[in-house]
């Protein structure tokens, strides 16, 4: 007789199909019950099961299938859109852009109204480097949802991207007032006040970002970035020292900070930095020259001049480099 023990553990029946224990070397063969029930199924709830499943993959990395569960989902015929947009996220994800594009632009045919569609139709022009398209597309998301405030954001960095630095701000002014607390919001708009040559404002707004997060990275690298640019060393290199702090081995922290080191007179801390970028990246020329000068402060002129001598192999427009 079989025990109707109520205390043993019962899986739900949609991720049961997963949970099989298959001999070694074999390959899962996925059951979808729906496709079983003898008397068909609904359509419907068939296709509901293909989307929650290929949900579940997509949430534990299994792209590829879940856009081959998106597909099936597709071919039921039913809630088209929802399973397009799905199936265009996880195009995103595998880098698919053409895919991506071509399903969102399906989604909104059928349903134009459909503000997330437009959202990821941007990101996907944007990475496509289309970026009149991901305008488009972004404003799109707008015009249907005026209050999405991701739309905005990522707007005003393809509008900083182009130079459109006054539309860039607004966008980013709409995006702060829809959520406040948002500190990269901040950081973004300190960058594009900084581009248009608006100092005060921009330090502004990095230091309210670190207000609301003092764990922000990006804020501590732009702010030290620009008191390098001014001479202050010593405020870049704090600033850069906890970029470090939180990002270790971030290869622009090093790089700026061997610049900051390099103007307090910190030349051994200069060549330091510099190596460890030149370990990751050995083609910066740049940095090549960079360490030549710190090794002549040194007073180790073999070194620098091979370090010189490598920097003009990489480029040689930086023989004439005093």
């Amino acid at each position: 007789m079989l025990s109707m023990n109520p205390s043993r553990k019962r899986f739900p029946v949609k991720r049961m199909t997963r949970r099989l224990l298959l001999p070694a070397g074999c390959l899962p063969v996925v059951i979808f019950l729906g496709a079983c029930s003898p008397q068909g199924g609904s359509p419907v709830l068939e296709q509901r099961a293909f989307l929650d499943e290929a949900r579940a993959l997509l949430t534990e990395g299994e792209t590829a299938l879940a856009i081959d569960l998106f597909t099936r989902a597709i071919a039921s015929g039913e809630s088209p859109v929802e399973a397009r947009l799905e199936r265009a996220r996880a195009h995103l994800a595998m880098g698919q852009l053409p895919q991506a594009i071509e399903d969102l632009g399906r989604a909104i045919k059928l349903d134009p109204k459909k503000a997330d569609a437009y959202y990821y139709l941007g990101v996907a022009k944007a990475r496509s480097k289309d970026l009149a398209g991901a305008i488009e597309a972004y404003g799109g998301a707008i015009g249907v949802q005026p209050d999405y405030v991701k739309a905005y954001a990522n707007r005003a960095g393809v509008l900083g991207g182009q130079g459109k630095v006054k539309e860039a701000i607004a966008d980013c002014d709409t995006a702060i007032r829809l959520d406040p607390y948002n500190a990269p919001f901040l950081v973004n708009r300190g960058i594009f006040y900084k581009q248009s040559g608006n100092i005060a404002r921009a330090l502004k707004d990095w230091d309210a970002a670190l207000e609301l997060d003092s764990k922000l990275a990006g804020a501590y690298f732009n702010r030290g970035m620009h008191y390098g640019a001014e001479g202050d060393y010593a405020k870049a290199l704090g600033d850069l020292d906890t970029v470090l702090e939180l990002q270790p081995g971030d290869i622009r922290a090093l790089r700026f900070r061997a610049m900051a080191r390099h103007g307090l007179e910190d030349y051994e801390g200069a060549v330091e930095d510099f190596s460890a970028v030149l370990k990751r990246a050995p083609g910066q020329a740049g940095v090549w020259l960079a360490r030549s000068k710190a090794w002549e402060k040194i007073g180790d002129q073999e070194k620098a001049a091979a370090d010189r001598l490598k920097a003009v192999s990489l480029n040689p427009a930086l023989g004439e480099e005093p």
